[in-house]
């Protein structure tokens, strides 16, 4: 179990940095207020309680 509590560690981790890099794109281009910003950011929220619950 510790083997896939890792990987998916790892690549909840790499899907949390992707997204932060596209929210940061589209939010410059788009403004931080917009329905894609704020979508992504809900995304990245999500992401982020998965994440939390791998650490647990």
């Amino acid at each position: 179990m510790d083997g896939y509590k890792t990987v998916t560690k790892q690549i909840l981790t790499t899907e949390v940095e992707v997204m932060k890099e596209r929210i940061i794109v589209t939010g410059l281009e788009k403004g931080i207020n917009s329905d894609n910003t704020i979508k992504m950011s809900e995304i990245m929220d999500q992401l982020l309680n998965e994440l939390n619950k791998v650490d647990k």
